[in-house]
């Protein structure tokens, strides 16, 4: 490194650590404010007020916004795990790609990364507005014995190999892991919303002592310096306020960093190159300081993982601020002012208690003493009329502008988290016309679509790392040299789930469109069809018969034609072509025919006419001139029109 580290040699990065756990624990505070909110738990919140009123306290009622809304937006931007789409620039590379398609997404379902990230939007949307996942490739060995030499040289040569130690890998995985928001460390300079720019990435953890001391290749000396209480037991590293859950005292608490190398190296060549450093609690020097793994130099090109392997989701950007708000802390005001008007509602209820009057002289003193008891449904005598010995006192009522109130601030709060209550699955009040409801649904698909959109390439990213990981240290089967060429990608709006009825109808869209161009698989269609009906496919479903060709439109003007070599190759080709025995039925007819009188001479053939021929005297006798037309008309009257 080029930093001065005459003193400490490692000063630098444990002040730029330290910078961003200071700026990330003064908001720790709020987002653990959200959680409890979104659970309903008032333990320790900051809202739970009471208010004295005639020495009596009332707490203030809690309005739940956060789960309803949490739950809807997290399922209208991610409710299933699409399948990854790869494609090359490499017009030979295409069935090898193919097969490493189908393993990464194998493995993408094995390392839960779908589960992953429904982890990072609770967190994003209800918590704290950004959210990380941090992908690894694990490996379990163990020492064998091989020989130094291929046993196949060593008979050709003669030489006898020897037997070393070499660490075979036994199994291997590639965990995926939810980043919490109060573990993860951005750099406090950083004001970008692309966090793969930033110069580098960092993240808090703990491992329990045998892991840990695997995982960093520790020894037995030094287990009392870094074994310690787990670091979340700290309320600001952790969203979960409940400390009794993070007990155990023999941990190693860590810290990983990730950063690009030419920051901080002057000799680095390459902008992509990485380094990995993993600072261990109670050890004052790393003890993991080298290039990252997941990573290859090829001659000058770096091949892997060519991003951060810590992505970072946030839906929003705040301006020169990498720690956007989540949605439960921009409506925090809004749902605090709906729970002080819940409270007054609750105070008018508590105080305006119905009381009766009655009149002394008209009342007798036995009903006197159930009225003081407040006996229900009760039997009272009076003397004189009802309506003057007996009366209620008219209670007071909440002004109707508080009702108005109420309306105004969950409007506030749905602008606030684009979720209406459609959204949400339930009825909106209130009557709207159809053309609003539509501009509404339109604008909304807009705004939720853009955030979907992050989320979609939140998960190409990881699917990259993933699938670099795999080509450098698994069996996928692709040369890592190919990992340049390919792209990622997934269908649009994949990563929402449809219910059957809504994927049917899209079949019949994609039907009605595109069913008679040839185009389209038919079967295929059919077969998806018949599942989403619950239908077994091959029961209802058969391959497709080829259509036969169109019949050769045949018009005949004399015997000849009948027997022209070119109409029968034509006749034949639309299996059109009568058959032998249709022939012979057909000399059969024409025998009996001419045995009736008469019916001979109908059969036999007249001499074609030419249709260019002029008609003459002959044909047409006692007209003359025949070709003669009338002479046109000299008069002309008005009424004609001037013809």
């Amino acid at each position: 490194m080029t930093e001065d580290r005459s003193s400490d040699p490692w000063s630098g990065w444990r002040g730029r650590l330290a910078a961003s756990r200071k700026r990330k624990d003064d908001r720790v505070a709020g987002w653990q404010t959200n959680v409890r909110k979104r659970i309903g738990d008032e333990r320790n919140s900051n809202s739970a007020e009471t208010t004295a009123s005639s020495a009596a306290t009332t707490a203030v009622p809690s309005v739940n916004k956060d789960w309803p809304l949490t739950k809807a937006k997290i399922a209208l931007l991610y409710s299933q795990t699409p399948e990854i789409r790869l494609s090359t620039s490499d017009p030979n590379a295409g069935p090898l790609v193919q097969q490493f398609a189908a393993k990464l997404n194998e493995e993408i379902r094995k390392a839960n990364i779908g589960a992953r990230i429904e982890e990072e939007l609770a967190d994003v949307i209800n918590a704290a507005g950004i959210s990380a996942v941090v992908l690894a490739c694990e490996k379990r060995t163990e020492t064998r014995l091989m020989d130094s030499i291929d046993p196949m040289i060593a008979g050709m040569t003669g030489q006898v190999p020897e037997k070393i130690p070499v660490d075979h890998v036994v199994d291997i995985r590639y965990p995926s892991r939810r980043i919490s928001p109060a573990s993860l460390l951005v750099p406090a300079d950083f004001t970008g919303s692309v966090y793969d720019d930033a110069h580098w990435l960092a993240y808090d953890d703990s491992l329990p002592w045998p892991t840990g001391k695997v995982e960093f290749k520790l020894s037995d000396e030094v287990k009392e310096k870094v074994c310690g209480t787990d670091k979340r037991v700290n309320t600001s590293n952790s969203l979960n306020t409940d400390i009794d859950k993070f007990r155990d005292t023999e941990v190693v608490n860590f810290t990983e960093v990730f950063y690009w190398r030419h920051y901080y190296h002057e000799e680095e060549t390459n902008y992509k190159a990485l380094q990995r450093v993993v600072f261990v609690e109670g050890l004052d020097e790393p003890v993991i300081d080298e290039p990252y793994a997941g990573q290859k130099r090829v001659d000058d090109t770096i091949v892997g993982i060519t991003r951060m392997p810590i992505q970072v989701l946030a839906l929003t950007y705040i301006s020169d601020d990498c720690l956007p708000p989540s949605d439960s802390s921009i409506s925090r005001p809004q749902v605090n002012e709906l729970e002080k008007s819940r409270q007054d509602f609750a105070l008018q209820r508590k105080h305006s208690i119905p009381m009766r009057v009655y009149n002394p002289s008209l009342v007798s003193p036995n009903a006197r003493a159930k009225f003081e008891r407040g006996s229900w449904q009760d039997t009272v005598a009076v003397s004189g009329q009802f309506e003057r010995a007996i009366g209620v006192i008219q209670q007071s009522a909440l002004p109707p502008e508080r009702y108005e109130l109420d309306s105004i601030i969950n409007q506030e709060i749905t602008d606030e988290w684009t979720v209406g209550p459609n959204q949400g699955g339930s009825f909106a009040s209130g009557e709207r016309s159809a053309r609003e409801a539509g501009i509404v649904e339109q604008n909304f698909k807009t705004r939720i679509g853009q955030e979907r959109a992050k989320v979609e390439r939140h998960l190409i990213a990881n699917a990259e790392n993933l699938g670099a990981l795999m080509a450098l240290h698994g069996n996928a089967g692709i040369p890592v040299e190919l990992l340049g060429s390919i792209t990622y990608s997934i269908r649009v709006d994949s990563t929402v789930l449809l219910d059957a009825q809504q994927q049917i109808e899209h079949i019949k869209e994609y039907v009605n469109m595109w069913g008679q161009s040839g185009v389209a698989n038919i079967k295929a269609l059919a077969v998806k069809h018949a599942e989403l009906l619950g239908w077994l496919p091959e029961e209802v479903t058969i391959d497709p018969q080829p259509k036969p060709p169109e019949p050769v439109k045949i018009s005949i003007g004399s015997a000849e034609d009948i027997v022209n070599p070119l109409m029968l190759a034509a006749m034949a080709a639309t299996n059109q072509l009568p058959a032998p025995e249709h022939v012979a039925a057909v000399a059969k007819l024409l025998q009996a025919l001419e045995s009736i009188p008469g019916m001979a001479e109908m059969l036999i053939p007249k001499e074609p006419v030419d249709p260019n021929q002029q008609p003459s005297d002959v044909a047409r006798p006692g007209i003359h001139n025949a070709d003669w037309q009338e002479q046109p008309r000299l008069n002309k009257r008005d009424q004609d029109g001037g013809q």
